[in-house]
């Protein structure tokens, strides 16, 4: 009886390697997977030569003392380039700083971007013209704008306190003060980038079915209860999807930034991608500078998975 149990279990895997091999060999012979082959070959091989093995070398770049004249000489360190970089006394300013950034970029491009969006679903005529109107600072560079800001807001001979003391109201010091330099560029952050997000979040709501809202109405539900009740969870997975975007957006600042202030005054918007850039072309420690880069990583995918499982709808409509 043992003998026979045993014996068993092979001839039931040798049958399953015979199906597997005859299921690969009637794949292998249908033209529809050649010509798909023929078709994703040319992407699949960009995403392995431009994404997989840079990603492949950046894990490898994180545990070895990186040599930039000698790669092949860089000895294995194991978690030492994360130690050094914990260790750092601008991490815990730079981490402080960017999740503070997320963080006040969320609370007031989420509402902002719910309003105008929910105001656009109601015009009739000329919507696209609006919304065209709020998408112009998206495409615009982000350089040349916080060039452009950065003028206008000169403590000295900046526009903006022109105007301030023309209306005889305090002048600031905008970006020059460090208890305000990162709510400004935050402010600047939302208005360059509110058009993507009123698009994205005008194009739900209008995919909202609107016999829904009539029937509320003959219901008698008014504005307010509708839109509590009915049009924010109807909208939920679009919300979870510019939850998302708007946090990963936030953790990356590093442009505005840097044109800015260059993580000042002070410390006050230094940032994760600073950190890293400097790690890397500053310090020339490139073994740190991947250590922070794939820190970022985990934080966002860590940060997007919470997101995603606390927000999401479990339906649909």
């Amino acid at each position: 009886m043992a003998t026979i149990q045993r014996v068993l279990p092979r001839q039931q895997n040798k049958e399953k390697r015979s199906d597997y091999r005859a299921a690969i060999k009637k794949t292998l012979r249908k033209p529809q997977f050649w010509f798909g082959l023929m078709v994703l070959g040319p992407t699949l091989i960009w995403y392995f030569l431009f994404l997989l093995l840079p990603m492949i070398r950046s894990a490898w770049m994180s545990v070895v003392a990186y040599q930039i004249m000698d790669a092949s000489a860089s000895q294995f360190v194991g978690l030492g380039n994360f130690q050094k970089l914990i260790e750092n006394p601008l991490f815990a300013i730079a981490m402080r700083n960017t999740l503070t950034w997320a963080g006040m970029t969320f609370l007031l491009m989420l509402p902002s971007s719910l309003f105008v969006s929910t105001a656009l679903s109601r015009v009739r005529v000329g919507r696209n013209l609006y919304q065209s109107i709020i998408f112009v600072p998206v495409v615009m560079s982000l350089v040349a704008i916080a060039l452009l800001f950065r003028m206008l807001m000169d403590p000295q001979t900046g526009q903006f306190n022109q105007i301030l003391d023309a209306l005889g109201l305090p002048e600031s010091k905008w970006i020059s003060d460090e208890s305000s330099a990162l709510p400004v560029m935050v402010a600047i952050q939302v208005w360059k980038s509110l058009g993507t997000y009123v698009v994205i979040l005008t194009a739900g709501l209008l995919n909202i079915p609107h016999e829904l809202f009539e029937a509320a109405t003959v219901d008698g539900a008014n504005d307010r209860q509708m839109f509590w009740r009915m049009t924010l969870p109807l909208l939920g997975h679009t919300l979870t999807m510019i939850t998302v975007m708007m946090f990963i957006d936030g953790v990356q600042a590093f442009t505005l930034p840097s044109v800015l202030t260059a993580g000042g005054p002070g410390t006050a918007t230094f940032m994760g991608n600073m950190l890293i850039y400097q790690e890397a072309f500053s310090n020339l420690r490139f073994g740190t500078a991947t250590a922070g880069a794939i820190l970022q990583l985990i934080l966002i995918l860590f940060i997007t998975r919470v997101l995603m499982k606390a927000i999401t709808p479990k339906w649909s409509y």
